[in-house]
């Protein structure tokens, strides 16, 4: 399927749909239950993914209870397995005949590799139906502090999240999109194979606390790089985001080889995956290392960004 279009819509209009999936995540932030908690969600099949990693750490049996007594069915995987949430979509879709899906998504406490792995499904699939809308809900957390941690050691170079990595003919450039946890440096890029890197950060961010972390954080990197090759994105306004990050690429692809990399905000990672959903040519990167996320017991913050994004097989509906 092709992806006819993705842009941020209202949080209210959520509250006026009716869906035939909704599928959450099950983490260990006191958020993972806050869309459920303050919409009144019409879905045919309501499903939460639970985490096997660390079952028992903070708030994640409160999210379990919290979801089973809504009437949530539970699926249990690794935050790593793309492939198993690319079946339980194929299932969801093949339960039902209609050509016409609408999921909602909240992908808050997801993975990236999970709801990279939805995206995919929709791309790959033109056979199970003619147009899927898709919802990605996204809940904003109050800041807390980066966890420090052990350092991380990156086990391999990077990997395609949303199709295979490639061997480019093209120079290849890096589009680093930056988090404000301090787990990237010199040493990091220096095992990356690129010609030239650009990069983004949060700015105005969810919390100028955000920012402060960012720039403190990730010094090493932003004093490496020239001002021009530097850029900032709202990262509440989806629309400006979206166009800040495919004005450039869209200018590179002409010589290079695009390669994303996001360890920055869900949305910022989102907005990579949907552009390269819609150009075969740019590719989403993903690192591997010998140790697991940290985990944060987060609390949400205003109201969700929302993102519609339209999947069809059929361009000539939407000419």
């Amino acid at each position: 399927m092709e992806l006819m279009y993705a842009h941020q819509v209202g949080f209210n209009q959520i509250r006026k749909e009716k869906f035939d999936f909704f599928i959450t995540a099950s983490g260990y932030e006191v958020r993972s239950t806050y869309l459920m908690n303050n919409v009144e969600i019409d879905a045919g099949k309501k499903i939460f993914i639970g985490f096997h990693e660390k079952k028992g750490v903070h708030e994640r049996k409160k999210n379990d209870e919290a979801f089973r007594l809504a009437g949530f069915e539970n699926i249990e995987i690794s935050y790593s397995e793309g492939g198993r949430v690319y079946r339980i979509i194929d299932d969801l879709c093949k339960s039902t005949d209609k050509n016409n899906l609408r999921f909602l998504i909240d992908y808050s406490c997801m993975s990236k590799t999970w709801y990279a792995s939805m995206i995919k499904y929709f791309i790959d699939n033109e056979s199970i139906g003619k147009n899927f809308e898709i919802f990605f809900s996204y809940s904003p957390a109050v800041f807390s502090e980066p966890r420090e941690g052990r350092k991380r050691k990156y086990l391999s170079p990077p990997s395609g999240l949303l199709k295979p990595n490639k061997s480019p003919v093209k120079p290849v450039a890096l589009v680093l999109g930056l988090g404000y946890e301090k787990m990237l440096g010199e040493s990091f890029l220096n095992k990356i194979k690129y010609d030239s890197l650009y990069v983004f950060y949060s700015n105005p961010a969810f919390d100028n606390r955000y920012v402060a972390k960012i720039m403190e954080n990730n010094e090493q990197i932003l004093k490496k790089i020239s001002p021009e090759k530097i850029f900032t994105y709202p990262v509440e306004d989806l629309k400006k985001t979206d166009s800040v990050l495919t004005s450039l690429c869209l200018e590179l692809r002409l010589s290079h080889h695009i390669a994303l990399l996001s360890v920055g905000p869900k949305p910022f990672t989102l907005s990579c995956l949907l552009l390269a959903a819609r150009y075969p040519d740019i590719e989403v990167w993903d690192v591997k290392t010998e140790k697991e996320v940290a985990v944060y017991e987060r609390f949400p913050s205003g109201e969700p960004l929302v993102c519609k994004a339209v999947f069809s097989n059929d361009e000539n509906e939407f000419l």
